[in-house]
């Protein structure tokens, strides 16, 4: 499965935790009959976020072809209804240095309000 929008100017990586959602449960709420598994989920917007499914056609795949469709549910789903948690990295430079998945940082830091101020009076 391959994330794209219009230009693909920058790309990145995702990660989430699934473990409390129930996809059959979803498929079955969705009008997804048998006829279609789920195996992936595409998000994709930023004011609204559209949620579809990467999923196995049951009835055109056969032993030696396997056949993967996008379907778009019958209602509009919430993030939070299909994921427990998402994490998405893009690297915004033009450095191939940082599209590697397995690059981390040494430590977080959060800048407070306080500290914008004090550079502000020097």
């Amino acid at each position: 499965m391959k994330a794209s929008v219009q230009y693909n100017d920058k790309i990145g990586h995702a990660s989430a935790d699934i473990a409390g959602i129930n996809y059959e449960q979803i498929a079955q709420r969705c009008n997804i009959s048998e006829r279609y598994t789920i195996v992936g989920i595409s998000l994709y917007g930023t004011r609204e976020i559209s949620v579809s499914f990467f999923c196995i056609d049951n009835e055109e795949s056969t032993p030696g072809n396997e056949v993967l469709v996008k379907v778009f549910p019958n209602r509009d789903l919430e993030v939070s209804s299909v994921l427990e948690r998402l994490n998405v990295t893009i690297n915004i430079t033009d450095n191939a240095r940082y599209d590697d998945p397995n690059l981390d940082t040494i430590r977080e830091v959060t800048i407070d309000e306080d500290e914008d101020e004090d550079e502000d009076e020097n």
